[in-house]
């Protein structure tokens, strides 16, 4: 699965949305249309959830996160859909804790590895 395969990420590039102007990134990582109608707009959160985290299952461990971008382009203040979203993420989180634990032990020692050369 590729970044442009999530149905929330949109190009601008003139089609979606307006092309990126100098120093804005080309993909708007949080591309959505709420209904305005709370429990719809966080139902659909939540399957964008499960689709984000179903697209960070199939990069591997050591790939960046696209988590980051998404909230940076999320509305302020939140609505009904980035609640679910965020809510049914942070389950997942709640879950992946120990395997996060781990990654960061790798990168720590990763480091101290880089430091002693």
């Amino acid at each position: 699965m590729d970044i442009g395969d999530l149905s929330f990420v949109a190009s601008r590039d003139g089609k979606a949305l307006p092309k990126a102007k100098k120093g804005e990134m080309r993909r708007c990582f949080w591309h959505v249309f709420p209904t305005g109608e709370y429990g719809a707009d966080n139902d659909e959160g939540n399957r964008l959830a499960l689709e984000y985290l179903s697209y960070e299952e199939t990069k591997g461990p050591n790939s960046p996160t696209l988590l980051p971008q998404i909230i940076g382009d999320m509305p302020r203040p939140l609505g009904g859909i980035e609640i679910g979203f965020l809510t049914l993420v942070g389950f997942a989180a709640g879950d992946g804790a120990e395997r996060a634990r781990r990654i960061s032990a790798y990168w720590d020692k990763c480091r101290e590895k880089e430091l002693l050369k």
